[in-house]
């Protein structure tokens, strides 16, 4: 099936891509350098607001997700239905170590702790790409069938540890945001660096199912404190949990069929006391529990409970363990992605062309399949050949983004806004 838009409508987008291009890296840049962290970004969300406000979208609210999501709604000039877009703002709690020269230097609190802040996934060239989508929308407005909507969400790592509430993308639904309009699709994209050099602009696509759900815990342990040189007088919660860290590895090693589910159990907190020689009273750990068989999710639950609480009351304490968000696995449409493919047929660079896949990682943007189709893929941002410089993967310090293949974002998200409205016209 092809996409009927106009071969002079492509050329103007292609263009207007191009052309966009520099100032696009520019904003990408400032986000950079001023990162924020989830439930945070209310620099980011005032210039992406004023943004599509100085532009003439039509609605522009802000606010969002009760707190900085931000939803731009472009009229088209023909009627047809609505499209959403959707771009993550939210840094993470990282030191930066690339040596860029728009490094960030940031601190923010995070869970009552002064923070480093680095964006070190990549949403800083998300946001950017979105709003350069924007100011190319409003440019051929006259050329689409239906309405945009562009979503800007806070906190796709993940709600802050001060934050009562949802990721991003199940905060804005919960919260109906997506009501009125009710889109009739929506489309994500998420750079990514494998760390192979020459990917740059690599779209990489799936059709289904993702890799896979993720539930996240956080668990407290309770003992009883008291005084570091008579330990035999107290109950050990940093023993318990030690102990707990290690007997939950047991999960995807021993509770599994690995022929049949992938599972890791992953913990990135582990805190408690406040002073050397005084024994707390309390330990909390935190973490994510991943798998691909989603069938097994409350199997697993069952499994870490046991052993977080077996553990404890064992050694005379106690914990709880409350699972505090569960994010589904990304389900691309099929029918959605096998209509659009021509779209990033078109985005992608002449000497890499889109590769199907059989799954992604995962985003909560997985959340929005409960309102509309979704379609969900990567694009390369891998260093050059030969280059000097060396980047680590998507969390680490040493995170980099070639910037180079933002362009192919740029196209394949402006081309999907404008060819979903003339496709569904055509097929309606």
């Amino acid at each position: 099936m092809t996409i009927e838009t106009d071969l002079s409508l492509q050329a103007r987008l292609a263009q207007r891509s191009e052309e966009i291009f520099e100032r696009m890296i520019a904003w990408r840049r400032d986000f950079h350098a001023n990162p924020e962290l989830g439930n945070q970004e209310h620099r980011t969300a005032g210039i992406v607001a004023d943004h599509l406000e100085n532009l003439g979208f039509d609605q522009v609210r802000r606010g969002l997700g009760g707190s900085t999501g931000v939803v731009g709604i472009l009229e088209g000039g023909q009627p047809g239905p609505c499209v959403a877009l959707r771009a993550d703002m939210d840094a993470l709690p990282v030191r930066e170590a690339t040596g860029l020269e728009f490094a960030s230097t940031t601190t923010a609190l995070w869970g009552g702790e002064t923070m480093p802040v680095m964006h070190a996934c990549g949403h800083d060239a998300h946001t950017a790409v979105q709003m350069a989508v924007a100011e190319i929308l409003v440019a051929e407005r006259a050329a689409i069938k239906g309405r945009v909507m562009l979503v800007f969400q806070p906190a796709e790592e993940g709600p802050a540890p001060d934050w009562q509430g949802l990721s991003g993308a199940a905060r804005l639904v919960a919260d109906g945001v997506f009501d009125d309009p009710k889109p009739d699709a929506f489309f994500c994209f998420h750079v990514l660096q494998d760390e192979r050099p020459g990917t740059a602009g690599e779209i990489r696509v799936h059709e289904g199912d993702g890799t896979y759900a993720m539930n996240l815990m956080r668990i407290k342990i309770r003992g009883r404190g008291g005084h570091g040189a008579y330990p035999w007088r107290t109950v050990d919660p940093l023993l318990i949990g030690a102990q707990v860290l290690t007997a939950l590895q047991s999960i995807p090693a021993k509770n599994v069929d690995v022929n049949e589910n992938a599972v890791t159990l992953s913990i990135g907190i582990f805190k408690g006391g406040t002073k050397f020689n005084v024994i707390p009273d309390e330990a909390e750990m935190e973490g994510a529990l991943r798998f691909t068989d989603t069938t097994t999710g409350p199997y697993l639950e069952q499994r870490v409970e046991a052993i977080a609480k077996g553990i404890a009351e064992a050694a005379g304490g106690s914990a709880e363990v409350d699972w505090y968000m569960r994010v589904p696995l990304v389900h691309n449409d099929p029918d959605l992605t096998r209509r659009m493919r021509p779209s990033l047929d078109r985005a992608a660079p002449a000497d890499k062309p889109v590769v199907a896949v059989e799954n992604c990682f995962l985003d909560d943007v997985s959340n929005f399949s409960q309102i509309a189709p979704l379609m969900f893929f990567t694009v390369g941002v891998g260093l050059d050949e030969g280059d000097s410089a060396v980047s680590g993967f998507h969390h680490e310090p040493s995170f980099q983004v070639n910037e180079k293949g933002l362009l192919t974002a740029l196209k394949a998200m402006v081309n999907l806004a404008v060819d979903f409205g003339h496709d569904t016209a055509k097929n309606s």
